[in-house]
């Protein structure tokens, strides 16, 4: 089975001959969702920064091409670049005071004719005077350089502050196993959040493998020896006629997550519409509000990405009694699938509190639980609450114990039927306290 792809190659001998390669549509669209995470990651940082002169993020792109394709379109180090000046200039619009955003960026390329087209292509586009300050180029292999990485950021930051993210658009789909992963995680405290992408053709080839033997390999070359099901996985593409992508979704995204121990993912396709080349993308992050962020991206990009699967609660199981076209033809996330999703999730919201956390819940906590199993963003969340908390069988209640009477939900604000309220409520909310 190869690791490796022939774009993957037919970009290498364009660098190599001088020539720019055209950077086809599926590309494009994976670099617009990076771009566009970027610039929501930030402001979301940024949020509470009023009146600080300057934040630090640290960026790592770890297989970095030519910085460059035809048509002076810009590859992944640039578009990083070039999001975070478009990030700095929306936060600071009707500040009085400027916070400059100073990102700290680490590109890796170790073919040797790429590295060369980087460096000049960010010397041709202003940040050649940055290049061994701020921007480190390394010409070699992402895991051979990563302990490098993980030492510069810890000794920046030594109160564990750092702000990280890891691009691994990797040459294949087996050149970042799981263990990388989360030894990375583990030795930046928790901190980074991680993006890779799985080409869909070198998934569909791991899948399709005739040999149990391959896949259980293929499973080591991960790093996912024991934490996938694979006769399950195997057996579930069976049930969808052959089609993969929801298992994919439910068992490798599972298993990543298992694997790495970094507490929150999302494992949604970049699918261009009429394009069937397109990738997997799996967003791994040590937070709820990380996750939210990823997904409001994907909504943002009804006609780019895709789910296959459940569209409301426990999204990754298998639910042979729905429609299948969910799980064999997947949905796209726009307003049709928003409907189809909050409908769902009215419905299943309900039975979760009133089966679960029937002694109440925080709405933070109910967000932190459920998002790894939802589709749905933190917002979507919040207005399905306040819809079923308007019914005579759910309220939410400040900590003060009186009755929310608006949607903006606070954290601490607390879910639970009505049933289970003692006299005014007030007991409830005690007893919750005194559990912490």
């Amino acid at each position: 089975m190869s690791k490796k792809s022939d774009h993957g190659q037919f970009f290498w001998k364009h660098w190599q001959s001088g020539k720019l390669p055209e950077l086809e549509n599926h590309s494009e669209k994976k670099l617009d969702l990076l771009r566009d995470y970027l610039v929501l990651y930030l402001e979301i940082v940024m949020k509470g920064t009023s009146g600080k002169e300057e934040q630090y993020v640290t960026l790592i792109d770890g297989f970095a091409g030519g910085g460059l394709y035809n048509g002076n379109k810009y590859g992944s180090p640039i578009t990083i670049l070039k999001a975070v000046e478009e990030a700095e200039a929306k936060i600071n619009q009707g500040r009085e005071k400027i916070t400059r955003i100073i990102p700290i960026c680490y590109f890796i390329e170790k073919d040797a004719n790429a590295f060369s087209c980087l460096d000049a292509a960010l010397k041709a586009h202003g940040y050649g005077d940055r290049i061994g300050k701020t921007i480190h180029l390394h010409r070699e292999r992402f895991e051979k350089v990563a302990p490098t990485i993980i030492k510069d950021i810890n000794t920046r930051h030594k109160r564990r502050g750092n702000r990280t993210i890891f691009f691994l658009d990797q040459c294949g789909w087996s050149e970042i196993s799981a263990a990388t992963i989360r030894d990375i995680s583990q030795q930046l405290h928790q901190r980074p959040e991680f993006i890779l992408n799985f080409a869909i053709s070198w998934l569909t080839d791991f899948i399709s493998d005739k040999t149990m033997d391959s896949k259980i390999t293929s499973l080591q070359d991960l790093g996912l020896d024991g934490f996938v099901d694979l006769p399950a996985m195997m057996k579930l593409r069976l049930e969808l006629g052959g089609r993969w992508e929801h298992a994919v979704e439910a068992h490798i995204g599972e298993g990543f997550h298992k694997a790495t121990g970094i507490s929150h993912y999302s494992p949604f396709y970049i699918e261009p519409e009429g394009n069937h080349r397109g990738y997997w993308l799996l967003h791994l992050a040590g937070s709820a509000r990380a996750r939210s962020a990823m997904t409001q991206i994907h909504w943002s990009k009804a006609n780019r990405s895709k789910h296959y699967g459940h569209l409301g609660y426990d999204m990754l199981s298998y639910k042979p009694n729905l429609d299948q076209t969910q799980f064999i033809q997947g949905m796209s996330f726009d307003e049709e699938s928003r409907t189809l999703c909050e409908a769902a999730l009215k419905e299943d919201f309900s039975r979760l509190i009133k089966d679960v956390h029937k002694d109440g819940i925080t709405f933070k906590e109910f967000l932190d639980r459920t998002t790894n199993k939802i589709i749905a963003t933190a917002p979507m969340v919040r207005d399905v609450v306040w819809q079923i908390c308007q019914s005579k069988d759910f309220e939410v209640r400040c900590p003060s114990g009186k009755s929310k009477k608006s949607v903006n939900l606070a954290d601490d604000d607390v879910i639970i039927p009505r049933k289970q309220f003692f006299l005014d409520g007030f007991n409830v909310i005690h007893n919750m306290k005194s559990q912490k």
